[in-house]
């Protein structure tokens, strides 16, 4: 059954299994091609997401600076992905003893959080 703790495993162990790749033939993160972005293809604008892989393989890398150049809510990303993976029971239990209102009122700000960094790098790549 696809889950969340499913998800966050998934998502740790294809992030390893690149970063090793990638330390093997020695590429760096910036090198990385997985998926192209169908927004910036379409609209030639970054989508909010981008660069989130090139920072959590920066990240997995020990480069955190790159890493927060790339994407600061790679930290949160990865770090949540941990928590979940190692910790699935805990997470649940936290989780689902808040409120929904509380609920509501996390996910808002990580919406609002995202779009806020996706607008100041818009902003730094027009000025």
């Amino acid at each position: 059954m696809v889950n969340h703790i499913f998800l966050a495993r998934l998502f740790l162990i294809c992030l390893a299994i690149i970063a090793i790749y990638t330390l093997l033939v020695d590429t760096s993160p910036e090198e990385v091609k997985l998926l192209p972005c169908l927004f910036h293809t379409v609209t030639d604008v970054q989508c909010p997401g981008c660069g989130m892989t090139r920072a959590c393989l920066s990240l997995s890398h020990g480069q955190f600076t790159d890493a927060f150049r790339y994407h600061p809510f790679s930290f949160i990303l990865v770090g949540l992905a941990i928590f979940i993976a190692i910790f699935p029971s805990k997470f649940t239990n936290v989780w689902s003893g808040l409120s929904s209102k509380t609920q509501s009122i996390i996910g808002i700000f990580g919406v609002a959080l995202c779009l806020s960094i996706w607008i100041m790098k818009l902003t730094s790549i027009i000025e």
